[in-house]
Formats: structure tokens, C-alpha cells, sequence
């Protein structure tokens, strides 16, 4: 990935206590030579290494940057692994490998003309003929959120949005399962033989599960989101549903901002087991979760959540490379 720096162009990169300057780092160097060094993905904490901001305090990660003409932003705290959108990816072009019979051929994503080229030094051209263009799912998205968890029953998005950026603080706040419905209209000309349609979720904080047309397209849970959905996809009207889980926290910090429920030490341990939970009933100031070690407090940044995007329906050609 030698080419990162040129492609990897960022605006803010901040690890640190938000909010504190004193205790806060801009970390675009140490993040630049992560992903020159041609790792995508890495634990938080790593940049703590050499000039820890706040020592022995939890700190987080804000990287917003733009990679192949796209804005990204990318958010996590020390426990956390941070996926990157890979620089080489942006200006992929075509991959080489095998179809269901062993045989060499070349998936492409672009037309044009590709030169493959063997150990032995013997070259040989490709001809890409012309690739569909890819077709963004930009919504409205009609968003429905599992009960009982402070969120209102539906919201429609006119364009994707994380939830912890959104004006209602159910929304804001929620932790659980929510489910995204929309549809899209793919071309005529856009399935055809010898093509692949793939389904790409762009980013997603953090688990998808994925129905197109009805049929079940599995589990996403790490980047990249993407599915084939060539045996799914028609010409013309398609409806797309997807389900997406995130994390707990940013409840758990919703939670922070209602009165206490529990006897509690200085630092957020519990004294002893409430009567209400012990009885299993529900918190009597509204609490959704409970936990034994406060690990949140009331102000800290909320998580990115929810379906991101961009989602885009991308067809490749299956090119053969002759013998």
C-alpha cells in the first residue's frame, strides 16, 4: 500500500479525552504510518503508545479522512479494533482468480484493457468490455427500532445517518436492533451472464443481517459489508431490508443522564444489589441497563451507530484468461 499516503487524505485524526486539550493527542502521523506500514485495522490503544494523553483513563479515537473521493469517519475507544477503508481498494480495477471449475479468469470491475502477467515473465491482455455502473441506494430509508428500548417505533431517513447524531435522544441513545427498509431500481441491462452483483453496505457500527427481495443473504460482521446478491437481485424494482445491532454504550451513557437507581462508591462501583433488580423489576427511575461497574458517566461521546452507508449495488464481468 504504498500509494496510502497519496490516497489517505485526513482532516482530523484525535485520540485522547474529547473535550480536554490537555488530554487529547492529534495522532495523524502515528495513524499514517499504521496504514503505510499496510495494516487497515488496529486496536485503539496502540496509539497510547510512546505519549498516552490521559494515563489509565479510556480514551477515544475520532478519524474523519477521504479515500478515493469519499468522506469517512471513524470513531472507537481503547478496547476497540478500527477498521480503515482500505486506500487500494478505492482504485481496484480488476482481481484475478478461479471460477467453479478451476479455471483462470479475470473478475472486473471496470472496462478497459488488463494485462496479466505470470512468474515466468509470460504476459498476457485482457479485454474488459463494458461493466454496468453502479447503482447507490440513497433512500429514504423507513427505520423500525425493537421495542423497549427508548426509541420511537419508526423514523424515516431521508438520507443515512448514525444514530447518535440524530435529534431524538431515544435515537440518539438506543442500543439493540433496528431494521432499515427501502428499495432501489436496478437497470435492465445490469444482471446479465457472466456478471456478479454485489451488495455493498459501506460501514456499519457494528452487525448486519441482510433480506433482499425476501430472500435471506446472511450475516455481515466485519468489513468489508458486502454480499453477492446476484442469485437475489431483478431487473427493476427491488425492496431491501436490513437489520442492524450496535453496542451498548451508547445506552449505557443514556442511562447516565436519569437519576440513580443504585448505592453507589465514588467510582461508580455498586455498593450492594438493589432490591428492584434482586426482585427482577424494572428500574425505578427509568434505567434501561444495570451494571455492577459504572464504565460510562453522563457527557462522555456517544458511539457511531447503525447503517452508515454509502450502500451501492456493484456488477463485475467474469472475463476468461485463456490457457
Amino acid at each position: 500500500m504504498n500509494h496510502a499516503r497519496k490516497c489517505l487524505k485526513s482532516t482530523t485524526m484525535v485520540y485522547g479525552v474529547l473535550g480536554d486539550p490537555a488530554r487529547t493527542r492529534d495522532v495523524r502521523e502515528k495513524v499514517q504510518r499504521i496504514v503505510d506500514g499496510g495494516e487497515i485495522s488496529f486496536e485503539v490503544a496502540r496509539l497510547a503508545a510512546g505519549d498516552d494523553p490521559a494515563f489509565g483513563v479510556v480514551k477515544t479515537l475520532v478519524v474523519e479522512y477521504t479515500v478515493g473521493g469519499r468522506r469517512v469517519k471513524v470513531t472507537g475507544t481503547d478496547p476497540d479494533v478500527v477498521v480503515l477503508d482500505d486506500p487500494a481498494e478505492a482504485g481496484r480495477a480488476a482481481e484475478l482468480g478461479r471460477d467453479g471449475e478451476g479455471r483462470l479468469c479475470l473478475k472486473a470491475w471496470r472496462e478497459g484493457t488488463c494485462e496479466v502477467r505470470w512468474a515466468s515473465g509470460r504476459a498476457r491482455r485482457v479485454e474488459v468490455a463494458a461493466v454496468p455502473p453502479p447503482v447507490e441506494i440513497a433512500g429514504p430509508w423507513e427505520v423500525r427500532f425493537a421495542p423497549g428500548g427508548g426509541a420511537p417505533a419508526r423514523i424515516i431517513l431521508d438520507e443515512l445517518v448514525s444514530w447518535n447524531e440524530h435529534g431524538d435522544p431515544g435515537v440518539r441513545h438506543f442500543s439493540g436492533a433496528a431494521t432499515y427498509r427501502g428499495t432501489f431500481r436496478v437497470p435492465d441491462g445490469m444482471p446479465g451472464p457472466d456478471r456478479r452483483l454485489t451488495l455493498d453496505l459501506g460501514r456499519v457500527q457494528v452487525m448486519a443481517e441482510v433480506r433482499l427481495n425476501g430472500k435471506d443473504m446472511g450475516v455481515l460482521w466485519k468489513p468489508p459489508y458486502a454480499v453477492d446478491v446476484t442469485d437475489a437481485v431483478r431487473a427493476g424494482e427491488n425492496a431491501l431490508e436490513v437489520k442492524v445491532v450496535n453496542l451498548w454504550i451508547n445506552r449505557m451513557i443514556g442511562d447516565e443522564e436519569l437519576p440513580e437507581d443504585s448505592e453507589r462508591r465514588e467510582n461508580g462501583t455498586l455498593k450492594k444489589w438493589p432490591d428492584w433488580l434482586q426482585e427482577g423489576k424494572s428500574s425505578p427511575t427509568g434505567r434501561f441497563t444495570f451494571t455492577s461497574w459504572r464504565l460510562w458517566k453522563r457527557g462522555d461521546p456517544l458511539q457511531e451507530s447503525g447503517l452508515l452507508g454509502p450502500v451501492v449495488l456493484r456488477a463485475s464481468v467474469r472475463v476468461p484468461v485463456a490457457p
